[in-house]
Formats: structure tokens, sequence, C-alpha cells
């Protein structure tokens, strides 16, 4: 009698678990790569949104005080006023500051120039804001004054 109570119990095998976990896991590699492109390009438009958002700060700063943020270079510029635009604190937040070479910055009492490289892209590719053309996207250099 116990031996017809074993057999008539419902369950899982382990190989219709093993199954599953297969498919699963067939799913997932196709899934993930998928998933890892849209999130580089959210992270790559969450930096446009930020770049264009600084533009906006460096010129109201121009407005209240008569001249763009004034300095030495990008550094100078990262330290020196990232307390004071919060897109420039956001950026320089998912870019980190390893290398200050994926930014640049130079200005004048009238005109600047600032642009980042984009992480994780295959080409060199570098975004970048200035007063007199706005947002840039798709560059193969950094932005220059002297340009």
């Amino acid at each position: 009698m116990s031996h017809s109570k074993l057999s008539s119990q419902k369950g899982f095998t382990l190989i219709e678990l093993l199954i599953v976990v297969v498919i699963i896991g067939v799913l997932a590699s196709i899934a993930m790569p998928n998933l890892m492109g849209l999130t580089e390009q959210a992270r790559k438009e969450a930096l446009i949104f930020n770049t264009k958002t600084l533009l906006t700060e460096i010129e109201v700063y121009k407005f209240q005080e008569g001249n763009y943020p004034q300095a030495a270079d990008a550094e100078a510029f990262i330290n020196n006023f990232t307390d004071e635009f919060n897109a420039l604190q956001s950026i320089v937040g998912e870019l980190g500051t390893d290398d200050y070479g994926q930014y640049h910055y130079e200005s004048s009492n009238d005109n600047f120039v600032f642009s980042i490289k984009l992480p994780d892209s295959e080409t060199d590719e570098y975004i970048g804001i200035s007063n007199t053309n706005g947002l840039e996207e798709g560059l193969d250099e950094h932005l220059s004054l002297s340009e």
C-alpha cells in the first residue's frame, strides 16, 4: 500500500527541473546582450542630457557673473565647479575622474567649450557644448576654442 502512495505523489523529476534550468539559461543568454545594449544606450542618453543641461547652467553662470567659468584645464574646471553645476556633478559621477583626458574645457571671457569622450564606444565618440554651437554630438575629437 505504501508503494502506491509514493507513485501517486505529484512533483517534478530531476530531469524536468534540469530541462527548465537549461531553457531559462538559453533564454537569458539571448536576452542579456540586448539588455546590455539598452543599458549603454541609456547611459549615453543620460550623458547627452546632462551635457545639454550643463550648457544651460553655464549660460546662467555667465548671465550672473558676466563671464564664463574660468579654468586652466578640464581638471581645474571639474575641481572648481562640480559643486556649482549639478549637471557637471552628474557627468563626473557617471564617468569618474580616473582619467581627466576624457574631458576637455577651455574658456575665455566671451567663449567656452566643454567636451567629453563617451565611454565604451567602439569608435572614439565625443559630445560637446559651446556658446557658439550649443550641443554637438558625434564628434571625433574634443572641441577646442581655436576651431
